[in-house]
């Protein structure tokens, strides 16, 4: 699958589909306008420069999230350095998976994790019953 950003500076592209997307109420969710699929980074190829942002609010940051440069479109986030120096294992990137079209989404589920409430630690608690793209709800 590929997605670009508003102005098509930035491409992602990604294989197979998410199982999941995540539509978080996070502070730094809902202000990026993101709504995650998850991936292995061998799964995920960005095509075109972008801008990365590391949140300030906390002390350790576990993730730096990039932006195209022109438009402005939340593109992707990877890990940063110092999370995976104390998470070795670690291998996740997260794509927006607002860079694709509709079309492209049917039949993946949308879950909508309390991030605000979330204290960091332990699973999420869900604020509204999951929907599946194409049967339930429309993206």
């Amino acid at each position: 699958m590929r997605g670009e950003c508003a102005c098509g500076a930035v491409k992602v592209m990604i294989n197979p589909k998410p199982d999941f997307i995540h539509d978080c109420n996070c502070s730094l969710c809902r202000k990026v306008g993101a709504a995650w699929g998850y991936f292995p980074s061998a799964r995920v190829s960005a095509e075109g420069a972008t801008h990365p942002y590391s949140r300030t609010d906390k002390g350790t940051p576990a993730v730096e999230v990039h932006s195209c440069p022109t438009c402005g479109s939340t593109t992707h986030f990877a890990l940063t350095e110092s999370f995976k120096a104390d998470n070795p294992d670690a291998d996740q990137m997260g794509v927006n998976m607002r860079l694709f079209e509709p079309e492209q989404l049917g039949g993946i589920e949308v879950r909508y994790p309390d991030g605000r409430a979330w204290s960091g630690e332990g699973a999420f608690v869900y604020r509204a019953p999951s929907l599946v793209i194409g049967e339930s709800a429309p993206w």
